[in-house]
């Protein structure tokens, strides 16, 4: 089993920090939502939660990825961490694009990475040959996208 560098509770703080940064994540909206669900919880506790005052419940995770509509910022870095991804898998295919469609958008994105991967390593880009933090974060844009849409694709073909 592969170990991760960060305990739960460090990497669960660094998750809402980053969540709360983003503005993805507001006390009142998360309690709204959940008493929506049926899911009573006391305002102050959710507020502790969110502030990293309080232990996070580990099972809260799935309601809170649901909650972001962003499943990557909550348990991508976890993910990264024990040697995977967190990729968006459509709920059902995106049966108003042709399959043609999507595979040449899939091209056409890979081929923006690749320029984008060409460019960084230019000699006249920012680092030289070596790819510098903020490259690294438009590649890897770049590659999300890429990945995406080869997820479409596969539910297109409902693999």
């Amino acid at each position: 089993m592969a170990k991760t560098r960060r305990s739960y509770g460090t990497w669960s703080q660094a998750m809402l920090r980053t969540l709360r940064g983003r503005g993805l994540l507001k006390v009142e909206a998360l309690v709204a939502w959940l008493n929506g669900r049926g899911i009573q919880v006391d305002r102050t506790l959710v507020s502790h939660w969110i502030g990293g005052r309080t232990h996070l419940p580990a099972d809260l995770l799935p309601l809170l990825a649901e909650f972001t509509g962003e499943p990557e910022q909550v348990f991508g870095e976890y993910a990264r961490a024990v040697g995977y991804e967190v990729v968006r898998v459509p709920t059902s295919p995106p049966e108003t694009e042709e399959l043609v469609d999507l595979l040449l958008a899939a091209g056409a994105s890979l081929g923006r990475l690749q320029q984008a991967l060409f460019d960084a390593r230019s000699p006249d880009s920012p680092g030289g040959v070596d790819i510098t933090a903020d490259e690294r974060v438009a590649l890897g844009k770049r590659l999300d996208e890429l990945i995406q849409l080869l997820a479409d694709v596969r539910g297109r073909l409902k693999i």
